[in-house]
């Protein structure tokens, strides 16, 4: 029930929607952090992992699919491994996800549904890694991008078709979903649902014995608990920055290239006129002399029009040629052959005649090449520049390619080769605490930690279009817990807090029974003869509880005490075996939602997004027992023990 209202008022009801490819290719390719098949060793091959209609799910795909979504939730939780992931059934998951967007691709396909490629290059051209600096696509992001993951054109657009498909065909299962307000009422009313109890804690601390434990019990403390002190993966890496100043001082445009630029753009610098105008169109030439009489005997071109019951139109500055393609020449050689301040013979164009009153004049005398010489060497030393550094980083990544090391490509291009200490995925340093890593890290270790220890070093583009870094991964420390010598001091508290959980346990569970036997909390906590913190009372409603756990700050004791009978007391463990809560629920006020409309309306549009999820997954269903779906226990069984590393 907890679960139900927090979904309620989060609003993410495990919608079946999200279950295909389109997180998975957010998380692959948002920032330019996408990852490689290859990203923990060998793949296994290109075997089929499930068959779905006429369609094969790989092995090679699944596992690309599964690592991509382990490292994305690693970024979040670094101490996460990819045993704990797959165990923990992030690979079931990910499988569930693939299968069903094949199955919807499929069954689409089955009965006629399509998604063209118009569509499709849509799509991807929205991807923010393959547009380029000015926000368009770019070709030239879109291959470096697949190429350094691995990833093959066909297979993204794939995807992409699925998911277009999907779009297609699921939000019609759950539309238009009804609830009965017989239904509704009952979980309204929990809503407004107070209870009140006490929560007491029994503290580890309270138990703690002074005497040193002994190295024996230690290490059977630390060899059982061993995952609690795991450090994550560490890399070391290898790096040299690089950007386009390097070419300030070499590259420069020649004489030659400055006189044809100036060529080119000669029209640009000639002499120009352009005349600020406010102009009025007329339906005849008659209508058009009048007004023009009007504003020539003193009457402004505004008042003019409006005695007409037209207005003017202020046409600001232009030139005779963008006043001629927006009017007419005819419109444009009476314009600029009118003297300042005065009214325009009337011109025709499509739109009907024109007058115009000449506000203002401006006229700009031609530029030679030496008085636009400056501006003319700093766009192509610019242009230049971009160009030499593009081909740089492609000379670069052929070379590395093609065999070089890190140090050849920094020597050949007099680049300074740094190293970083060994650090986790998010750049912190388990040695020093206060070690902080260069800003360029940020775009540097998502690309360091997708590689494998044989990878060949990479280009990383920085800062688009203006720097870059070569990078390489020196030394890779897998995920493991230190040597107990090394954290000996820790182990011995936590192993204490331990011994003392388990004595605060048994008086945390004499004081339960002693409450559900009739004693009061109070009495029961000073019969344990121990000195206790006092005992807190606490209020709360399920909404109020609903709202901290959309905010992730639900104190345990208060979840327990909302899933509680009146009258009971419970026992929880608290966290890092800091001691243990005793709740005690003393009091439940129903609540009654039968005059909220508010509560009743919105309780009703959660139930029908369940509803309908719930329509959309029994849809998913038909459609799979219609194409048919077949998976092969054996190649998941040989993935699944690959990526976690087991023998069998």
């Amino acid at each position: 029930m907890i679960t139900f209202f927090r979904n309620i008022f989060s609003s993410k009801i495990g919608l079946f929607l999200t279950m295909c490819f389109v997180a998975l290719i957010a998380i692959a390719f948002a920032s330019a952090d996408v990852t490689g098949s290859g990203a923990f060793g060998g793949v296994t091959g290109s075997g089929t992992a499930a068959t779905v209609g006429d369609s094969k799910l790989t092995t090679s795909e699944l596992n690309q699919s599964v690592n991509n979504a382990f490292r994305a939730e690693q970024r979040e939780n670094t101490g996460l491994d990819l045993k704990t992931y797959v165990e923990g059934g992030g690979f079931d998951s990910i499988l569930d996800r693939l299968v069903n967007s094949f199955v919807i691709a499929d069954f689409g396909n089955k009965y006629g549904m399509t998604a063209g490629k118009r569509l499709v290059d849509g799509e991807i051209a929205s991807i923010p890694s393959f547009q380029g600096a000015d926000g368009q696509f770019s070709e030239e992001n879109f291959r470096r991008a697949l190429q350094q993951q691995g990833i093959k054109e066909q297979q993204l657009r794939d995807d992409f078709t699925r998911n277009l498909l999907a779009d297609q065909l699921l939000p019609v299962a759950g539309f238009g979903a009804s609830v009965p307000q017989k239904l509704v009422t009952p979980y309204a009313s929990l809503l407004l649902e107070a209870r009140q109890g006490q929560v007491a804690i029994i503290p580890s601390a309270a138990f703690v014995e002074n005497v040193k434990p002994a190295d024996a019990a230690l290490a059977a403390f630390y060899s059982k608990n061993g995952s609690r002190y795991t450090i994550p993966e560490r890399r070391s890496i290898s790096y040299a920055l690089f950007s386009k100043e390097r070419f300030n001082e070499t590259v420069k445009p020649t004489d030659k290239e400055i006189e044809g630029q100036y060529n080119l753009d000669k029209a640009k610098y000639a002499a120009s006129e352009t005349r600020n105008i406010d102009q009025v169109i007329l339906p005849t030439e008659a209508a058009a002399k009048a007004l023009a009489d009007k504003v020539g005997g003193g009457m402004s071109i505004s008042a003019a029009a409006e005695s007409v019951g037209l207005s003017s139109a202020e046409m600001g500055s232009v030139s005779k040629t963008e006043l001629a393609g927006t009017t007419s020449q005819a419109v444009a050689n009476a314009v600029f052959s009118a003297p300042s301040g005065d009214v325009t013979e009337p011109a025709q164009s499509a739109l009907g005649w024109h007058i115009a009153k000449i506000n203002d004049i401006r006229t700009v005398p031609a530029q030679s090449l030496e008085q636009v010489r400056a501006q003319i060497v700093a766009e192509l030393s610019r242009d230049k520049i971009d160009e030499a550094l593009a081909e740089l980083t492609v000379k670069m990544e052929d070379e590395l390619a093609a065999g070089s090391s890190l140090a050849d490509v920094a020597e050949a291009e007099e680049l300074k080769i740094e190293s970083t200490p060994m650090l986790l995925a998010n750049g912190q340093n388990p040695q020093d605490p206060n070690y902080r890593p260069i800003p360029e890290m940020q775009r540097i270790l998502p690309v360091a930690f997708q590689l494998d220890d044989d990878s060949d070093p990479q280009v990383v583009e920085i800062i688009p279009g203006q720097q870059y870094a070569i990078m390489a991964v020196s030394e890779i420390a897998v995920a493991a817990p230190p040597p107990l010598n090394s954290i000996k001091d820790l182990v011995a508290r936590d192993y204490i807090l331990e011994q003392g959980s388990q004595k605060a346990k048994v008086v945390a569970d004499n004081i339960v029974k002693q409450v559900s036997d009739g004693t009061s909390l109070s009495k029961a906590m000073a019969d344990a003869k121990v000195r206790l913190p006092a005992i807190e009372t606490v209020k709360s409603t399920r909404a109020e509880l609903a709202r901290q756990s959309q905010q992730g700050n639900v104190p345990p004791p208060l979840t327990l005490m909302f899933s509680m009978a009146e009258g009971t007391a419970k026992s929880l463990k608290a966290p890092q075996n800091q001691g243990w809560f005793v709740v005690n629920l003393n009091n439940i006020d129903r609540g009654d939602a039968s005059e909220r409309a508010d509560l009743l309306s919105a309780t009703s549009g959660q139930f029908k997004q369940v509803f309908g999820n719930e329509y959309t997954e029994q849809f998913i269903n038909a459609m799979k027992a219609d194409v048919g779906v077949e998976k092969n226990e054996d190649a998941l069984t040989a993935l699944r023990n690959q990526l976690t590393g087991r023998t069998r």
